[in-house]
């Protein structure tokens, strides 16, 4: 990925918090402070994998312990139904 995009992408993961969850989310408030989660992140169809760098910005901008675990690369083609990734952490973030 050009050094370029990749520069960009904290800026509009930032631009894209502020937006969505402002000064707090609050139905997480409802998910008790120590409660873990594990997720899948799953395709729907046939695809070419792209923005894993701004996922993994995501979850570093909120903080706290989730961790991606990656089945797929940017580039890569995805069949329907594939994991893509694995996040575990706390429920909250």
């Amino acid at each position: 990925m050009p050094e370029y995009v990749l520069a960009d992408i904290p800026k509009q993961v930032r631009a894209a918090l502020e937006e969505d969850v402002g000064s707090g989310d609050i139905t997480a408030q409802l998910i008790g402070a120590d409660t873990r989660a594990e997720a899948r992140i799953i395709s729907r169809e046939a695809a070419v994998m792209c923005g894993r760098a701004w996922a993994d910005e995501v979850f570093r901008q909120l903080g706290g312990d989730v961790t991606l675990t990656w089945h797929v690369s940017d580039g890569d083609p995805v069949a329907p139904d594939q994991v893509l990734c694995e996040l575990a952490g706390n429920a909250r973030q």
